[in-house]
């Protein structure tokens, strides 16, 4: 938690504009934090989906199959409500909505938050929609309940050599876009950042994530100047861009929705000049 809490100040401090937003996604990951020594063991999980590493078929889930622990998600769903409803006036409005329905047991947890590993839920277009229910406010606490046992999935079967030689635009664990880019080491080695599971994997130095063009004409980069240890890099080749943050430049544990929701500015500067998000967070809401 000391960790989280020196970061956040840091952000706060260097972008004070961003306050609300980095406190309130802090608030989530010091929940989700608490419950990390508990979900999906390695008891509870097997090492593979079946095959023995160097014989895996990458990325190794399709999203629908990935893993949970609904016992600890479930857990976490009624302490996200508590931390965030105080938030603000909509958010306490919708999640107290939310509350009653899941006493009610109008709201399948079970169902719904197996739908959360889905880019889009049919159950929760169907909740959200005969009863009122605030679709984001409902689509974050899930999506933070269960986003635990996918980070833990990650690290337990992201062992592994076929893994580590891995360099593609995709997550090898369960074939989602990258987040963030981080440069790493003396030599900056670049890692990419899952949108979803977390898991961080080697990219290529010279490849569009998103389109792997590598047309080095192609590539190029935008910064706020005063604030060069994190940048956009662009592509023309598709018009999408991905944050990178040069983890060189602090001692700090950085912790990737932080820096990527404590960097708006940067994605209003590439918006402007036509470029898109490759990805979005997983807990982005609204």
């Amino acid at each position: 938690m000391r960790d989280l809490k020196e970061r956040l100040d840091t952000l706060v401090r260097l972008r004070p504009s961003h306050r609300e937003v980095l406190e309130f996604y802090a608030a989530i990951l010091k929940e989700q934090i608490k419950v990390q020594e508990a979900v999906l063991t390695e008891d509870t999980l097997k090492s593979s989906p079946g095959e023995s590493p160097g014989q895996r078929k990458l990325p190794l889930f399709e999203v629908r199959d990935l893993p949970l622990d609904l016992a600890v998600a479930k857990k976490l769903f009624r302490s996200l409500c508590r931390v965030a409803k105080g938030r603000n006036q909509t958010l306490q409005e919708g999640i107290e909505k939310i509350q009653g329905m899941v006493r009610s047991r109008k709201i399948d947890m079970d169902r719904f938050l197996n739908e959360m590993v889905l880019p889009d839920s049919p159950y929760v277009e169907e909740i959200s929609s005969s009863h009122g229910i605030n679709r984001d406010i409902l689509c974050l606490l899930g999506r933070a309940s269960i986003q635990p046992s996918l980070e833990r999935a990650a690290k337990l079967l992201g062992k592994g050599s076929d893994l580590e030689e891995w360099s593609g635009g995709i997550c090898p664990i369960c074939g989602s876009p990258p987040l963030l880019s981080e440069l790493t080491g003396q030599e900056g080695r670049r890692m990419l950042v899952c949108s979803r599971c977390q898991y961080r994997w080697r990219g290529s130095r010279m490849a569009c994530p998103f389109c792997g063009t590598e047309d080095h004409e192609a590539h190029r980069y935008l910064f706020v100047e005063g604030d060069e240890g994190v940048r956009i890099d662009v592509c023309d080749n598709c018009k999408k861009y991905i944050k990178t943050m040069d983890t060189r430049e602090t001692a700090q544990k950085t912790f990737p929705l932080l820096e990527y929701v404590g960097t708006l500015h940067l994605d209003m500067l590439a918006q402007e000049k036509g470029y898109h998000k490759g990805s979005v967070p997983f807990l982005e809401i609204g």
